[in-house]
Formats: structure tokens, sequence, C-alpha cells
């Protein structure tokens, strides 16, 4: 088990404390085989799976975005315009909208699926700043 990363050993701890502690069949079945077959079609496998597969899945995607955030700052620009895009969609918002809802629009406006509420077209100004056309 000491090749076994954090997800794997608090879930594994969980499998053990249930099978051992909370199932009934070790104790009413005293045939190791009769309860092997018991075991193998428990559903508890089935969530273990789910379990990790969804934590290896956060992982991934939690590595996708730190690769994305990385070649953003490395373009300076970019990352500049995406921390822009953000805070103008917040600052467009009432707090009203739910939390999924406003995690949506905003990604659509990150990825230029939608406007968020609100936005004006933009105008440059003499200084060459990007301003809020009313």
């Amino acid at each position: 088990m000491a090749d076994q990363n954090e997800i794997e050993k608090i879930v594994t701890s969980m499998r053990e404390d249930i099978c051992d502690h909370l199932c009934r069949f070790p104790k009413e079945v005293p045939d190791q085989d009769a309860l092997e077959e018991i075991c193998a079609e428990c559903q508890m496998g089935k969530y273990v799976c789910l379990i990790l597969n969804t934590y290896n899945a956060a992982c991934k995607l939690q590595v996708a975005a730190e690769t994305v955030r990385n070649e953003l700052v490395e373009k300076g620009d970019w990352y500049d315009a995406l921390v822009e895009s953000i805070y103008g969609y917040l600052r467009s918002t009432d707090g009203s909208v739910p939390w999924h809802q406003m995690a949506l629009e905003l990604a659509d406006q990150i990825v230029g699926i939608e406007p968020y509420p609100g936005q004006g077209a933009k105008q440059s100004s003499e200084a060459g700043d990007v301003v809020d056309e009313f």
C-alpha cells in the first residue's frame, strides 16, 4: 500500500471498514468461497471505481487548467485579456444568478460563445485604453 496515492489509501480504508464492520455477510457466511462469490457481486467495487475515476478525472482537469494558465501567462497579453474578461463579467452581474449558471455564462464569455449580460460595445479612447460605450 506504500505506492498508493492518498485517495487510494482513503478509499481502501473506507472499503475495509465497510466490508469488515458494516457488512453482514462475513458474520453470516462461514464458507470463504461462498463469501467471495457474494463479495464479487457487491456494488462496493463499482462505487470505489467511480470514486477513483472521478478523482483521476479531476486531477487531469487540474493539470490541463494549469497548462492553459501557464501558456496564457507566457503570452502576457492573452492572460491580461482573460483576467479583464472575467472582471468585466463579474462586474456586470448583480448576484442574483445561481453559481452554476454564472459559471456557465462566464465560461461562455471566456471562449466567446456569447457576451455577458450588459456588455456594451467596446471602443478605444485616445490613450489607447478600452472603455465601455454606454
